[in-house]
């Protein structure tokens, strides 16, 4: 049996996110019931994720891919933004509860310098399934479909959706694993906004 070889920059990659977001690995979009909490009023029932800021200076890999209008995406065109890097699927519960959190955001800090950018990462039809709930939803960022890229390069993800949030040079300066609200984008993002 062949084993897959995974090159040296890919290993290396794997280590430097490993010490940028250590000790980082916790799965958060888990429901309150199943972790034991009551549900709060106004949470959609899932336990919010960690946001873990990066303890390694790391600039967020470039990548090219195409939206569901099919118009390229690519991180570079945002540098000089800070970019709110959501890896979600339309197919993902926690995913599609925390979409209106990264509405609201991009609504309130598109003017200040903020880019939200939701990688979809889902498979076959990704393109009629992500339109149709960019529309249902009123998306208000680009939704890229990866098609492995990032995945490989932001890769392995323990869980989605996982955000990572970079500052204006391109550097990951924070890091999510799961679901988040509104309130902690919003923190992360005025950090880095200050």
């Amino acid at each position: 049996m062949r084993l897959p070889i995974i090159s040296t920059a890919g290993l290396l990659l794997i280590a430097v996110l490993y010490l940028i977001v250590s000790p980082v690995m916790s799965v958060s979009a888990i429901p309150f019931e199943a972790a034991g909490r009551d549900v709060p009023q106004d949470s959609p029932g899932w336990r919010p994720a960690e946001v873990f800021p990066a303890t390694r200076d790391y600039k967020g890999p470039d990548f090219g891919l195409p939206d569901f209008e099919g118009n390229t995406v690519t991180l570079e065109e945002f540098r000089g933004n800070i970019v709110v890097l959501n890896i979600w699927a339309t197919w993902c519960p926690p995913c599609r509860d925390e979409v209106p959190a990264l509405i609201r955001l991009q609504e309130q800090f598109g003017d200040s310098g903020v880019q939200v950018i939701g990688v979809s990462i889902d498979e076959n039809g990704a393109r009629q399934s992500v339109s149709g709930f960019a529309r249902e939803f009123g998306i208000n960022y680009p939704v890229p479909l990866d098609d492995g890229t990032v995945q490989e390069l932001y890769g392995p993800l323990s869980v989605i959706p996982t955000t990572y949030i970079l500052d204006e040079e391109g550097y990951i300066r924070f890091y999510a694993p799961g679901y988040l609200e509104y309130d902690q984008l919003e923190d992360a993002v005025l950090q880095l906004i200050e």
